[in-house]
């Protein structure tokens, strides 16, 4: 096994691993947006960094809502890569994409709060 293949292993089985790092969160998705209409929500494992609207991080709690965010996932696993601009439901909190970017098999998206629940 080379490098490469070790990575991604250890990506899957530690990073992804909610007994390790991850945490299970939910992501929802709608056919249609406007209308909200065809709802789907997936709980999915990845790593959430949250932070205050001066760029300091904060713990996660119930009631506490965090004004920016990055979300460390696999793309098989979320099974679309969203694009800037894009509405993102996280935990059922509206954000909208600032950045995108897949590094090393890790997909990261920078989230902005836009101050109103679903």
């Amino acid at each position: 096994m080379n490098l490469r293949e070790q990575m991604a292993k250890d990506v899957q089985s530690v990073f992804f691993n909610p007994n390790e790092f991850a945490e299970i969160h939910t992501v929802t998705t709608y056919t249609d947006e406007k209308t909200k209409s065809g709802q789907k929500d997936r709980k999915l494992e990845m790593i959430v960094e949250k932070f205050t609207l001066d760029g300091r991080p904060i713990q996660s709690a119930d009631g506490v809502s965090a004004h920016n965010a990055i979300v460390h996932i696999d793309p098989k696993v979320l099974v679309y890569t969203p694009r800037v601009d894009q509405n993102f439901y996280l935990d059922y909190m509206q954000y909208r994409v600032m950045g995108v970017s897949n590094d090393t098999g890790i997909l990261k998206i920078v989230l902005q709060a836009n101050g109103k629940r679903p």
